[in-house]
């Protein structure tokens, strides 16, 4: 969702809590039902925070965890690696064969960035590195989390004039703008002919998370 100005900072980087509400609200409904909880072990996240149940209820199911110091550092930008484990957890039975990147040998989150990228959720540099430790944008965040649901509209021409639009989202040859409106706009879609892209075929009401909030 964006930030209630009409603006969904697509260049903005994302921070740890905004990728956990992201997570937590593709549950299923039953999975986060059965897992929901307002409490968590972290030092740095309160009761009344907005994503208190979105971080307390992914700890829980073990899709995200803190540091060492107790800390969770909701406010903290996400990096690569942060992100790609994440996505894994969600299917951790996925293939590990490890990946042909060179920055990555020592890293802690070889194995999850092995998954991600054999699953085509993520994907290197042209100069062989992962650069695990660079931080993401809302952009990229949603073309991946796009790409783990295998969500893709091909063309502007696929999506409704209907739909939620942004100010800064406006520029459709932006590498970026299908994603965004894909991650932004809930909708029903069917597949194209003999296509593995989606056309939309009509918007959903787009639920009002802040009630699990509460």
């Amino acid at each position: 969702v964006g930030y209630g100005n009409g603006e969904v900072q697509p260049q903005n980087s994302i921070t740890r809590a905004e990728v956990a509400a992201i997570f937590f609200r593709l549950l299923e409904d039953g999975i986060r039902s059965e897992n929901f909880t307002h409490q968590n072990d972290f030092s740095d996240v309160a009761a009344d925070a907005w994503y208190c149940s979105s971080v307390s209820t992914l700890s829980r199911m073990g899709i995200i965890a803190g540091y060492p110091d107790g800390t969770f550092r909701p406010n903290a930008p996400i990096t690569r690696a942060e992100f790609a484990a994440i996505a894994t957890r969600f299917d951790a039975d996925s293939d590990k064969t490890p990946a042909p990147f060179d920055d990555i040998a020592n890293h802690w989150a070889k194995d999850e960035i092995a998954v991600a990228t054999n699953n085509d959720w993520v994907n290197g540099y042209e100069d062989g590195s992962f650069r695990p430790q660079n931080k993401i944008t809302r952009a990229e965040t949603m073309s991946l989390v796009n790409r783990v649901l295998n969500r893709k509209p091909e063309t502007a021409e696929d999506l409704l004039e209907n739909m939620t639009k942004w100010t800064d989202n406006a520029d459709t040859n932006a590498w970026y703008y299908l994603a965004v409106q894909e991650a932004t706009n809930s909708h029903y879609y069917e597949y194209k002919e003999n296509s593995q892209y989606e056309k939309w075929t009509e918007l959903r009401e787009t639920r009002d998370w802040s009630e699990l909030d509460k």
